[in-house]
């Protein structure tokens, strides 16, 4: 297989057992170290549940992220601006940085959102969001190339979480990440492989050099963006830098929206009971 990040060749690196029943190779880039499967066939049984029931670290994650992404807006984006949360699974995220004062909206391709109805992002003009997180997905991604590119039409700032390859690579089954369990993590990414997408994407890549990066068209302290990453610092930065939560205009929207929808609904009827009567 050719490399999904460099172009270059790749070597086989073994093979696993996904879902308890399919058999996959993995194939790992000999230059820039990035490691992927063949070309994922069983997503669709991946995905019959969007969120795999061995995430317990859901709800931690989310609180984990919002923490450090408000301290990350704050340090070198525009608080005031439009956010996307790309893959936002339920919602959780985008209900927990909108109560916090942030407007974000939300976009998934798999799952249901429960916790940020109304705020669906389906589509939108270039670069219309200040900011774009994808926390969790990009181990999903089987074409990364492609996928990026996409994301880079919402958004020039791309603020990531995926959790690095070890320098030496455990084998298959012996390194959590590769949730052989439930077969939606394809990819898996070096420092080598993102700086390589970096490039190739023509953005600037920061990165804590474990969890967390961003790509980003700005030119940051390197310094600064691993030391607001860090989740103690970001909570006890958050003490000082609060804003007004949109809960409550986010409330009378819902109510708005319910209201539309129940007179829509009336209007339906009603044309429906002259339709009958004319008949």
């Amino acid at each position: 297989m050719e490399c999904e990040i460099c172009s270059s060749k790749t070597s086989l690196f073994g093979s696993a057992v996904l879902l308890n029943k399919h058999r996959i190779q993995y194939f790992r880039c000999d230059s820039c170290g990035f490691l992927q499967t063949e070309e994922p066939y069983w997503f669709q049984e991946a995905y019959c549940e969007a969120i795999a029931r061995t995430d317990v670290g859901l709800v931690s994650r989310n609180l984990m992220f919002s923490e450090i992404t408000q301290t990350l807006i704050r340090g070198f984006f525009d608080s005031n601006g439009k956010f996307l949360d790309y893959g936002g699974g339920y919602g959780l995220l985008v209900r927990i940085m909108r109560d916090k004062g942030f407007d974000f909206y939300w976009h998934d391709k798999w799952c249901n959102n429960l916790f940020a109805k109304t705020f669906e992002v389906s589509q939108a003009g270039t670069n219309a969001f200040e900011l774009l997180t994808a926390f969790e997905v990009f181990e999903h991604l089987s074409h990364p190339l492609a996928e990026l590119t996409e994301m880079l039409r919402f958004s020039k700032n791309i603020l990531f979480s995926t959790e690095l390859l070890p320098l030496q690579a455990p084998p298959l089954g012996q390194w959590p990440y590769y949730s052989l369990e439930h077969g939606q993590h394809v990819s898996f990414y070096t420092r080598s492989s993102l700086h390589a997408l970096a490039k190739r994407l023509d953005v600037n890549l920061y990165s804590d050099g474990r969890l967390l990066h961003l790509f980003t068209e700005k030119k940051i302290s390197s310094f600064a963006f691993r030391l607001f990453s860090l989740y103690p610092m970001a909570r006890f930065l958050n003490l000082f830098q609060g804003r007004k939560s949109l809960s409550e205009r986010d409330y009378k929207e819902a109510i708005k929206s319910l209201n539309r929808r129940s007179d829509a609904g009336e209007e339906g009827a009603t044309n429906e009971s002259k339709t009958a009567r004319e008949r």
